[in-house]
């Protein structure tokens, strides 16, 4: 569920599913994220995050793709600040995103992560 406020709050779920969820997820399978959200965020965040929740396991898109994705072409920067704000990563895969060129660009967890998860679903 995606609601305009701020803040970020996991709910509902239990930690056992999340437990086998990332567990799968760290094997380098796609453990179909299936815990319900509840993401507060202005509209364009909400908008940047659920098309990046649209991007494949395994896949990336460029910062300029998801700003087309989200119908401002022109809003390549602000969708970068936005995947900042983000706090929950592997529910919202904010580590797809990399830059036109193909580098991995910034991560608000250190490159190292952002890398590291980019492996892990490169291996699947």
């Amino acid at each position: 569920m995606l609601s305009v406020r701020s803040g970020t709050d996991l709910c509902d779920g239990t930690l056992a599913d999340l437990s086998v969820q990332l567990d799968t997820y760290f094997s380098g399978n796609d453990p179909y994220f299936n815990i319900p959200l509840r993401v507060f965020g202005t509209d364009f965040e909400l908008r940047v995050w659920t098309a990046c929740m649209n991007i494949p396991f395994g896949e990336t898109r460029s910062y300029g793709e998801l700003a087309r994705d989200i119908g401002n072409a022109r809003a390549a920067r602000a969708v970068g600040s936005a995947l900042s704000l983000n706090r929950i990563p592997l529910f919202i895969p904010c580590h797809r995103v990399v830059r036109a060129n193909g580098e991995t660009g910034e991560y608000a967890g250190g490159i190292k992560i952002k890398e590291k998860l980019l492996q892990i679903e490169k291996e699947q």
